[in-house]
């Protein structure tokens, strides 16, 4: 009996691990016919870093994300300088195709179901092969960081589709002849205790615009 209550035990704190929304940090890969960037996305609360790195690993800029406030910061690590950016959601995302295709796969041991948007204005399909799990974080940050790049510019078509908690981990971004803009690949997720001093820019200087 009592080996079977510590089962129960067991069974319960994991069910309440896997509900807690995600810290730690996720690390991604981007191609496009010309380049490779390398992402590093640190996740804590309502706050969420992403590093970017050229095809050398070498740190090129950083973003900092607030989901409370909306925040959006724009970070030069070299120089020690950061500026803010409009994080506004655009009123217009009219001409958005959204559709659920049925497809699946499995990546980094997850079960991912494909999403597209199209955009013909845009000359535009963007595939997301989601997975479930507590990254809760995601979709809020897609509504700010529609200004950085099309896939979260597109993914806010996806809002009121009931996929809250879910985390594309292949997101593949073509013109609606299939030619190929972009791909970008989750290679590793880390759950782990993240220093809130990761989001500080503590000793750094502002100016107006870096961008």
């Amino acid at each position: 009996m009592k080996k079977i209550y510590c089962i129960v035990l067991s069974l319960l704190f994991s069910l309440a691990s896997f509900s807690q929304a995600f810290e730690g940090e996720i690390s991604c890969v981007k191609t496009t016919p010309s380049d490779t960037l390398f992402y590093v996305y640190t996740i804590k609360n309502e706050s969420v870093r992403i590093d970017e790195y050229d095809k050398y690993k070498r740190a090129t800029r950083s973003y900092i994300v607030n989901r409370n406030d909306k925040s959006l910061l724009l970070i030069n690590q070299n120089k020690r300088v950061y500026t803010t950016i409009d994080g506004t959601v655009p009123a217009n995302l009219q001409g958005m195709e959204v559709i659920c295709t049925g497809n699946y796969k499995y990546i980094q041991g997850y079960k991912c179901n494909q999403w597209r948007v199209r955009n013909a204005d845009a000359n535009t399909e963007i595939s997301y092969w989601l997975a479930d799990g507590n990254f809760d974080f995601y979709m809020p940050m897609c509504a700010i960081l529609c200004s950085i790049d099309d896939s979260f510019l597109f993914y806010n078509a996806l809002i009121g589709k009931n996929l809250n908690g879910v985390l594309p981990l292949l997101i593949e971004n073509r013109t609606l002849l299939r030619s190929p803009k972009s791909t970008l690949s989750v290679i590793e997720i880390k759950q782990h205790k993240v220093d809130k001093a990761v989001f500080s820019v503590a000793g750094y200087q502002k100016f107006e615009n870096l961008r």
